[in-house]
């Protein structure tokens, strides 16, 4: 009878020790999201405050401090956004592509996939933000950055003399957002493209 006490409360023991193992690996863990996202807060308000340099550093401390924590998809694309605006495009492109080769959070991969398509057609690279844009339409067709990825694919076939695939990209446009802003941008930058391969009218 006593050994088996003896047991049970070894079982106990064990058990009691596996259990406060756990609560302060959630504790930690806990903490550390929490750090990260104080992180990320602390650079926003210095790039609001127009200290861009200074935001910057503090995305790259919290990305090499805080590996796999959510914030810091957040802060790259954050970072990202700064750059580009900033006329950036090559640094902000690879910004996003380090999000979109981070998997996580997954809910940050469509915005990451239309900024790297924006920032390489703002970077003049049509042949890479064609693929980008593709890419953003065979898996997100139904998000609400689609409109504006449909139009980076459009502007960037007609820029690289893809004229066919230019006019088919604005006819999409216009069939699947009718009676919007972007199907009647389409159809205008159709017929701008019409008038201006008929070339000058003779007088």
């Amino acid at each position: 009878m006593k050994k088996v006490q003896a047991k049970i409360l070894a079982g106990a023991a064990v058990a009691a020790f596996v259990f406060l193992a756990a609560g302060l690996a959630v504790r930690k863990y806990l903490q550390t999201r929490e750090a990260a996202w104080e992180r990320l807060a602390i650079a926003q308000s210095l790039a609001y405050q127009g200290q861009d340099v200074l935001a910057l550093n503090q995305i790259r401390s919290l990305e090499a401090g805080f590996g796999k924590a959510p914030a810091v998809g957040f802060g790259l694309l954050f970072s990202g956004d700064v750059l580009y605006q900033k006329g950036k495009y090559a640094e902000a492109s690879e910004l996003y592509k380090k999000v979109l080769d981070r998997g996580e959070p997954r809910s940050l991969m469509p915005f990451a996939l239309s900024d790297l398509a924006l920032s390489q057609e703002a970077g003049g690279n049509c042949n890479e933000a064609v693929s980008t844009t593709q890419r953003f339409l065979d898996s997100y067709q139904d998000h609400f950055l689609a409109p504006q990825v449909h139009a980076s694919l459009a502007r960037c076939l007609d820029a690289l003399g893809q004229k066919d695939k230019a006019k088919a990209a604005y006819e999409r446009m216009g069939l699947l957002y009718p009676e919007t802003y972007w199907s009647r941008w389409a159809q205008a930058r159709q017929d701008n493209t019409i008038h201006h391969n008929m070339g000058p009218k003779k007088t």
